[in-house]
């Protein structure tokens, strides 16, 4: 399978640039990994008795630890899913659904693309946007 590596620069924002890469590529889907480093960023847990993301922000500069993510399809757009690990300067840890954040040094993003368009869709119970895998 054909991957990239992308460096990507400060005051990048982590998804916008992933995905414009992903669609300058005309890539169907993608998979990604990376390390770096954030400020802004914006997590989330999606708690199941509020039915919705419960959104934590870290302003602050922070470690990018570990970025593991997918690109699917949604309503004929490409779409970044990703979970974080995040670490402050006293090597404390947060993680979680990743929304945003800015790259502050570097970010050093993995990306290894899919041959077929991973589509996401609603999901019936929960509010929340499921993979819909095309061979299943």
């Amino acid at each position: 399978s054909k991957g990239y590596v992308l460096k990507l620069e400060p005051g990048e924002e982590l998804h916008e640039t992933i995905l414009d890469f992903v669609h300058q590529k005309r890539m169907p889907s993608a998979f990604y990994q990376g390390i770096g480093s954030l400020c802004n960023i914006e997590l989330g847990f999606f708690s199941l008795t509020k039915n919705a993301y419960v959104k934590h922000v870290f302003e602050e500069h922070h470690e990018l630890i570990n970025a593991c993510g997918n690109i699917s399809v949604e309503g004929g757009k490409h779409f970044a899913h990703t979970h974080v690990v995040i670490g402050n300067e006293k090597c404390e840890t947060f993680s979680g659904h990743f929304f945003k954040g800015t790259v502050t040094i570097t970010a050093e993003i993995f990306l290894f693309h899919v041959d077929i368009a991973l589509n996401r869709k609603q999901d019936k119970k929960l509010n929340f946007k499921g993979l819909e895998l095309p061979h299943l």
